[in-house]
């Protein structure tokens, strides 16, 4: 039976760290002067650059869980981001629309997390 590095978990916390920095930078520079006016590939970070926080963030809490129920965290905060943002787009369809657009790279994370840690404990690696 193999053993997790526990200096993995160091290293993937940090990463966990500058990439959602990125993503803030990215998120900030996208609205910071009105009216928009973003690139095409700003636009494809701004949409598609959360999937590497959340999935370095659910394998973080998927290796060191000591409850099952936190590996669903990262998908209920998602769930209250978006129940805020339906209120305040009063449930229209253009506010479901772009809530589900917004979700789809951090769910994608998130299952692609599930799947690798998954992967590792059928390989036969086990937490120390």
């Amino acid at each position: 039976m193999k053993t997790w590095n526990p200096n993995t978990n160091r290293i993937l916390f940090r990463l966990l760290w500058v990439t959602a920095a990125v993503y803030a930078v990215v998120f900030v520079a996208a609205f910071w002067h009105l009216p928009i006016h973003v690139y095409i590939w700003h636009q494809g970070l701004l949409f598609y650059f959360h999937f590497i926080p959340m999935f370095l963030l659910q394998l973080v809490l998927c290796r060191t869980r000591s409850t099952p129920v936190c590996i669903l965290l990262p998908l209920g905060i998602l769930a209250g981001v978006g129940l805020v943002w339906l209120c305040l787009t009063e449930w229209t369809v253009m506010g479901l629309v772009l809530f589900g657009y917004w979700c789809i790279a951090p769910v994608m994370g998130c299952a692609l997390a599930w799947v690798v840690y998954f992967a590792g404990y059928l390989l036969g690696y086990r937490r120390v």
